[in-house]
This record gives structure tokens, C-alpha cells and sequence, in this order.
């Protein structure tokens, strides 16, 4: 694999809907694409490596990196266990994209590639710790410990969205109280029309809160308490202080964090809401992309 840091670099962030692809040079992503995610094997595959082509256009692969929304083996050459992308579970995915590629291929967690991603040049650089969170259609997560990923000895660290936060919703996991069903993009959006009784998107409830909405600020105190109890669980096991979010929810961080932070000041104890720092994640929709691209 290329160590020159100034050769160009290929990131993949391959969605359940949409295939994002990058070329990154130094701290730059100077080329994109982004397609639709075929769900099929083999045409999934030959569609990421002809997007890598023409990114490439004639210039040498010398690496690839790709985020995949699930869990990963433990000697990162396959997928275990995709609920959005069943069609690759299982699969030796790094030999067959080597074989259409003929380069290096490092494949890595969604969550945790564009955790990499910020703390290489986003809201992450320079903090050794930290926990980077997805408000998405679910919750998903990534642990950054010594300034790189943290899996665990089964590749199933950081799955905040599954911590039991003490309601009785049920979860598409199929468990009950899981953070993910209540402070995901979508859960907040089901709350919201349960509450105020209309469909509202998750721009559009933050924009009534933001006007003084009372049912659309309960939703946020709902699923800012909940985000605070699964965060408090998360700094008293490891000590992380700084939680950096991405995905549709992150641009309500401000109407759920006050919450959040009550409910950490109050579980952790010896620490107060000051000692931490909830923040926006600067890289958007590239994060993934870019953390891909820095895998080593």
C-alpha cells in the first residue's frame, strides 16, 4: 500500500441506497461520485471498481478504502453480518475487489472509517479520544482510542445505537429501549408525528422548536434525555469527554444537547456537563470518504 501522502487516494462509502466514492489528495477530496447501491453482489462490486476507474482516469490505484455498514471480521477481509447489504454478507469482499482492482483494499466499518475521517482532518484532529455518533435512519457509532479506531476482538465496538436508554419502544434490532428508536433521525420524525399529530421532517420539527413549538421541543427533550443516558454509560465506562455527531440529525445538536448534557451531568458523577463537549462533525456526507481513504 502507498505511503506517499501526496499519491492520490480512493475512499468508498457504500450505503444501502447510494455508493459515494472519493479521490483524496493530500486534505483535499478533488473528485466524487455517487450512485445508486445495486443489491447484488457481483454488480454491486463491478459498479464500485468502474467508479474507482473514473476517479482514477489513467492514473495508478494504489490503495483502496471502504466503509461498509456493518460488522466487520476480525481479519478485515469480509462483512459478518450486513442487515442493509445481506447480498455481502460473508463474501470475500477485499480478494474480489483486489481482483477487479489489482491494488490494496482495506475494508473497515462505515461508523468508524468516517470517525477516522474526522479525527484525521475534521472536528477530530488533534483529540486523541473520542466518540464520533451517526443521527441517521439508525444510530450508529464510532470509537476513536490513541487516535485510531477501536473494534473490539469481534469488530463490534461502538454500536451506541443499541444501548438501552429505558423506554419501552421497540427497535428494528428487535429489542426493546434501544437509543436507536428513539433519537435516530427517523424515531425523532415518528415521535413528532405521534405528538403533533402531522409528518413533519426532522429540518422542519427543528425549525418549530427553534420558533417555540411546546410539541416539538418535548420531542427534543425526549430524545436529547435518552442521547444523554446512552453518552453518560459511554464517558463512565471510558472516560471519553468529546462526542462529535454526523448523519440527517447532527444539524439538531443544538436543541438535543442541553438535554443530553443535564442527564451526563447528573450520572456522571465527578464530572459536570462543562467537562464535555458535544460538537458537530465538520466533514458532512464526505466524512466516510475520507476515512476510508486514510486507512492504513
Amino acid at each position: 500500500m502507498s505511503t506517499d501522502s501526496s499519491a492520490p487516494r480512493f475512499g468508498v462509502d457504500l450505503g444501502g441506497t447510494a455508493i459515494k466514492l472519493g479521490r483524496v489528495e493530500g486534505e483535499q477530496l478533488v473528485s466524487r461520485l455517487e450512485i445508486t447501491t445495486p443489491h447484488h453482489a457481483e454488480q454491486c462490486l463491478d459498479a464500485i471498481a468502474a467508479g474507482v476507474r473514473t476517479l482514477a482516469d489513467g492514473s495508478p490505484i494504489h490503495q483502496l478504502g471502504i466503509g461498509v455498514p456493518g460488522v466487520i471480521s476480525t481479519a478485515r477481509l469480509q462483512v459478518s453480518n450486513a442487515p442493509n447489504l445481506e447480498f455481502l454478507e460473508k463474501l470475500p469482499l477485499v480478494a474480489m475487489l483486489r481482483d477487479r482492482l489489482d491494488c490494496p483494499v482495506l475494508l473497515e466499518n462505515d461508523a468508524n472509517a468516517a470517525a477516522f475521517g474526522e479525527a484525521q482532518i475534521g472536528a477530530g484532529r488533534g483529540v486523541l479520544n473520542f466518540m464520533f455518533i451517526t443521527l441517521g435512519t439508525g444510530v450508529g457509532g464510532g470509537v476513536i482510542l490513541n487516535g485510531t479506531p477501536f473494534h473490539g476482538p469481534g469488530g463490534m465496538a461502538g454500536e451506541i445505537g443499541h444501548m438501552y436508554t429505558g423506554h419501552q419502544r421497540q427497535c428494528g434490532c428487535g429489542t426493546i429501549g434501544c437509543l436507536e428508536a428513539i433519537a435516530s433521525a427517523r424515531a425523532m420524525e415518528t415521535l413528532a408525528a405521534q405528538q403533533l399529530g402531522r409528518t413533519l421532517s426532522l429540518k422542519e420539527l427543528a425549525a418549530a422548536a427553534r420558533e417555540g413549538d411546546r410539541d416539538a421541543l418535548s420531542v427534543f427533550r425526549t430524545s436529547g434525555l435518552a442521547l444523554g443516558i446512552a453518552l453518560s454509560q459511554v464517558a463512565l465506562l471510558l472516560d471519553l469527554r468529546v462526542f462529535l455527531f454526523g448523519g440527517g440529525g447532527a444539524p439538531a445538536l443544538d436543541l438535543l444537547a442541553p438535554h443530553a448534557l443535564k442527564e451526563m451531568a447528573k450520572r456522571c458523577f465527578g464530572r459536570c456537563a462543562s467537562d464535555f463537549q458535544l460538537t458537530v462533525a465538520t466533514l458532512g456526507n464526505d466524512a466516510g470518504i475520507h476515512g476510508a481513504a486514510r486507512l492504513i
